[in-house]
């Protein structure tokens, strides 16, 4: 069944569709059901699974569950379950920008099926005896499949029992940070939907929701309906550039050719821009420069667009180039307020363990663990963005 979208969720929802994908996708949640099954404890719970805690110890773990008489065979599992719970604890912590603007859903499936509308036509006005104007309804259907991403994560098992430096939960912490990052350079990356996007080894497709009837997508001039969601010349980061950025929003169309109830919220930007960013949007007085005495606008004028908008910032924001770094000048305005972008998460971070009796867990003592990540991100309407700059002025 398709996912109607209407509102964003809330922060707050979404961090709840966030736990919900991290410990009740399929991978993760049978091994909390056979682990609350042996012990009766749920490893989500963070005071009954403390692996957190300083001082946590994996050989301590299993020295307990022995004494507990719990069979060998779940000592694996244990293991398993501590890192599963460390990584899934560190992952929620690790800060991300994605969530500022992205309207989060736990899937459920492989492909997930989304039904957007652009509503109804407008009312007519029906005169003595006349028969009322049937309303048109036009929309869209879109899917988005799961991308599956992951790594092998390596562990010496004199480190995994008897770490005293903390370099176990670091390495952790930093599997768990690089598996957030994953959907955060997925998120930008489909927002900027340029050619040639990677980072770190893994390449980043265009949009892949775009309808037929779109010529230009996800950025263009002449949208169906008559809308638009970039100018007709890129421009830098100025009072101007964002003014009119604000303006075209405000006089965004849909399908149908009516005006949206687009709000702008939100100014996209990387570090380039920070110092830029902070003055167009905190100044008091006018940041543009003095003018003749009387111009609206000129010296000590009030500033139009203080506070007009949130700054959000991520070193994830990519240029016309397909390139990520901090010094891009793509810039641009969006409606956080509505679920335009959708941020999918099948399975954030499931961990595997390796069958300690073969392989280079029984050759070397070497226990490995599997990150499984499958997840995707892309447009379901990009009416409630603009554009500024690509990157390429």
């Amino acid at each position: 069944m398709a996912k109607h979208l209407y509102t964003r969720n809330t922060p707050e929802q979404a961090k709840k569709e966030l736990r919900k994908a991290l410990w009740e996708n399929e991978d993760v949640k049978p091994l909390r059901e056979s682990i609350k099954k042996a012990l009766g404890v749920d490893i989500a719970d963070a005071k009954a699974f403390p692996v957190m805690e300083p001082g946590f110890s994996f050989k301590k773990m299993r020295e307990k569950a022995m004494k507990e008489s719990v069979s060998a065979s779940m000592f694996p599992q244990l293991e398993r379950a501590g890192i599963q719970t460390l990584v899934n604890s560190l992952y929620e912590s690790v800060e991300v920008m994605y969530d500022k603007w992205t309207h989060t859903v736990a899937s459920d499936k492989d492909t997930e099926l989304y039904a957007p509308l652009h509503g109804l036509s407008f009312p007519g006005q029906v005169g003595a005896g006349e028969k009322y104007p049937e309303s048109q309804v036009l929309g869209l259907d879109l899917k988005l499949k799961n991308y599956k991403f992951g790594q092998i994560f390596p562990v010496q098992k004199e480190l995994l029992e008897d770490d005293q430096t903390g370099q176990m939960q670091q390495q952790v912490a930093l599997m768990a940070e690089y598996a957030k990052q994953v959907i955060e350079i997925w998120c930008y990356g489909k927002f900027a939907s340029v050619a040639n996007m990677s980072y770190g080894g893994m390449s980043i497709p265009v949009s892949e929701t775009k309808p037929s009837s779109e010529s230009t997508y996800p950025w263009s001039t002449a949208l169906q309906g008559g809308g638009k969601n970039r100018p007709a010349s890129y421009g830098a980061l100025s009072q101007a550039s964002i003014q009119s950025g604000l303006i075209g929003l405000k006089n965004q169309l849909n399908l149908l050719g009516l005006k949206m109830a687009v709000n702008p919220k939100v100014l996209m930007i990387s570090p380039h821009y920070e110092f830029d960013a902070a003055v167009l949007m905190h100044s008091t007085q006018t940041p543009a420069g003095a003018a003749a005495a009387g111009t609206t606008g000129g010296a000590f004028a009030i500033n139009p667009i203080k506070n007009v908008l949130d700054i959000v910032s991520s070193r994830f924001m990519f240029d016309n180039s397909g390139s990520v770094n901090a010094d891009s000048k793509a810039w641009a305005i969006a409606d956080s307020t509505k679920p335009f972008f959708v941020s999918q998460l099948r399975t954030p971070a499931a961990v595997t363990q390796e069958d300690p009796n073969s392989g280079a867990s029984f050759d070397q003592d070497v226990t490995r663990w599997k990150l499984t990540i499958r997840q995707n991100a892309d447009w379901i309407d990009p009416r409630f963005a603009w554009l500024g700059s690509d990157g390429s002025v």
